[in-house]
């Protein structure tokens, strides 16, 4: 029994912490006949009509960006760049999961048992989830060449330095793929 008891406590605590995790999804896509390796420099483009992307979070984000690249060997230049940046966020509400109070009553009867009695109310799980979207074009063509897109729960209540923290670790996560790597 008491084993029983361990291995339920021990299995809730984790699941707690799962739920608490905030998923990153990524995914990204580029032009499989285009030739990456002539690109030296990039340059920004103002953001699309329709981005919800908030002023301070935009500043993170290019900073974020600009780092990435920056290790990678990129340079940004206003002059003649090879290829250019688009950024582009949109936040949404989404449920998911539901939370539930509940309760119940056993009423013993005689010989036979129990009779319960019970109730319950169940609530969805709203949070605010953001994607976004950085695509590369080809400053000459003005194509798409590349582009990667980054699904996780906005937190927010964290601290400036916990978002840029968080918007560091999505941003390496999305250009990991950047470059791609060409298989012949």
């Amino acid at each position: 029994m008491r084993r029983t008891a361990r291995d339920f406590i021990v299995v809730f605590i984790l699941s707690l912490i799962a739920g608490c995790a905030t998923p990153l999804v990524v995914d990204y896509d580029y032009d499989t006949a285009y030739d990456f390796t002539k690109l030296k420099t990039y340059d920004w483009i103002p953001s699309p009509p329709g981005s919800q992307i908030e002023n301070m979070t935009e500043k993170r984000l290019t900073q974020a960006v600009n780092t990435q690249l920056g290790a990678k060997g990129y340079g940004q230049s206003s002059e003649s760049p090879d290829f250019l940046i688009s950024l582009q966020g949109v936040k949404k509400t989404v449920e998911s999961g539901s939370t539930a109070v509940g309760a119940s009553v056993g009423i013993p009867v005689g010989r036979a048992g129990t009779i319960s009695v019970g109730g319950g109310k169940s609530k969805p799980r709203v949070k605010q989830e953001g994607t976004l979207t950085l695509g590369f074009l080809d400053r000459t063509t003005n194509t798409l060449i590349w582009q990667g897109t980054a699904t996780a729960a906005i937190q927010p209540k964290s601290s400036p330095e916990e978002q840029q923290q968080r918007i560091n670790q999505v941003i390496a996560e999305l250009l990991k793929n950047f470059p791609p790597q060409v298989r012949k």
